[in-house]
């Protein structure tokens, strides 16, 4: 009989620091980027990335089992691949590379996590769009935008400290705009086309 009290005592106190690491790992928002992006942004001319991506993600509970994530990018140079080493230093002397993307995915969880942990399925839709200009000649340019629309499955992560991975994958539909200045010296044509797109990616952060 005396050992029921110390057993009770140790069924609360196991109680609540349940409760409390619960309440701990009840985030609210995630910040996030993927510096791998830089090596390769959203607009390719065939498997050649002609931007790298610097973005940053932050994310929003809305409710228990849904949020919201926002996404700006800047789009520059590749690291593993510059469109200047690609053009004829003869007739251009270089270029200039910049752009920018925006994106926005809501999700629904749908295992016992609450929201932003766990798996999730959602509509995506981001905007992109870089220009890439004769150094010397300003008009002498490359235009490239590109309209995707998905839905995403992934799984998010998040640890007692607040570490964050996202990993997802997804469907969808993407519409290219790909735009020559008249007598460019750009030396590649890859047109405008709408085709189906296969999403996968990953995004590491901090939630708070």
């Amino acid at each position: 009989m005396k050992r029921l009290p110390i057993f009770a005592l140790l069924l609360v106190f196991a109680f609540g620091y349940s409760v409390k690491a619960q309440e701990a790992k009840d985030f609210r928002f995630t910040l996030k980027t993927n510096p791998l992006a830089a090596l390769g942004g959203p607009l390719y001319v065939l498997f050649v990335p002609i931007t790298g991506e610097y973005k940053v993600l932050f994310e929003a509970k809305t409710t228990k089992k849904q949020s919201i994530e926002v996404g700006t990018s800047y789009l520059g140079p590749s690291v593993l691949l510059n469109m200047d080493q690609l053009t004829d230093k003869d007739s251009i002397s270089g270029v200039k590379t910049s752009g920018f993307r925006v994106q926005l995915t809501y999700k629904f969880f749908l295992t016992k996590e609450s929201a932003p942990e766990g798996f999730y399925v959602g509509p995506h839709v981001s905007y992109a769009t870089a220009r890439i200009r004769n150094k010397d000649n300003p008009d002498d340019d490359f235009k490239a935008s590109k309209l995707n629309m998905d839905i995403l499955f992934g799984y998010q992560l998040i640890t007692s400290g607040g570490f964050t991975l996202n990993i997802y994958t997804g469907l969808g539909y993407k519409l290219r705009d790909y735009d020559f200045a008249e007598g460019t010296d750009f030396n590649f044509d890859y047109g405008n086309k709408a085709a189906p797109n296969v999403a996968f990616g990953f995004t590491f952060g901090y939630a708070f």
